[in-house]
């Protein structure tokens, strides 16, 4: 429809599993529809690369995709036979598919007011998300293998991580706000159970949302029709 025609552009030669992110209104404020668009699409694109390498899913399958929010590393878990399991995480972990599957849970893990929905995640969570980005993207260095010393964070090989992370930052600001926020971590060090790992679930109708009320899964979107899957199952 005329309404997700901006969509048609970035879909037209696209290799690597579709996030769902409008360029024009940045990668997470999308309507609910444009979630159930975007849902759609990527369950075709798993759908198609699935059975192109002659992969199928039983309509017993229940699976579940767990995304490490760092290497965007894919692994499936799941009532699959291991060779199955084994040859989905093969295929997922191709170019871009993982982080672009990340991406997409994220941005449906938001509500259209852009605040959190889903019990997986929180703004600590996503703090520490993007500071590790953020860091790592300035310089190279992977923050949670750095060492906490008289003010600053020092990698394995002695590089000292604060000054270069300001020589390369491309604006104050935007040093002062990861700085400080990383000093943060000074007292506690880096925790694991902080980190944004996400998990999406998939059966053989397309990915379902996990711990959050309204999803964007085939049995889970009556919502989006105006009923309440609470009412819809109550009144059953």
């Amino acid at each position: 429809s005329a309404g997700f025609a901006r969509y048609d552009y970035a879909l037209r030669n696209y290799k690597d599993v579709y996030t769902g992110g409008s360029r024009s209104v940045g990668y997470v404020r999308n309507t609910d529809r444009e979630k159930q668009y975007a849902r759609s699409i990527v369950n075709q694109q798993i759908s198609n690369q699935l059975s192109k390498n002659g992969i199928s899913i039983s309509k017993q399958a229940d699976l579940v995709f767990s995304i490490d929010p760092y290497t965007y590393q894919l692994t499936v878990s799941g009532n699959a036979d291991r060779d199955i399991l084994s040859q989905i995480e093969t295929l997922l972990n191709e170019g871009d598919n993982a982080k672009n599957i990340w991406t997409h849970a994220w941005i449906c893990m938001h509500d259209a007011d852009n605040e959190i929905v889903n019990s997986q995640a929180n703004m600590t969570k996503t703090n520490q998300y993007s500071l590790w980005h953020e860091v790592y993207e300035t310089t190279g260095y992977d923050a949670r293998n750095a060492t906490y010393k008289n003010g600053t964070f020092i990698a394995e090989d002695g590089t000292d991580l604060l000054a270069l992370f300001k020589e390369k930052s491309k604006n104050g600001a935007g040093y002062e706000l990861y700085s400080k926020r990383w000093l943060q971590y000074a007292k506690n060090g880096w925790k694991k159970e902080n980190d944004l790992v996400l998990k999406i679930g998939f059966d053989s109708s397309g990915l379902y949302d996990i711990g959050q009320e309204r999803g964007y899964g085939a049995t889970q979107n009556m919502w989006m029709k105006g009923i309440s899957q609470s009412i819809f199952e109550a009144s059953v």
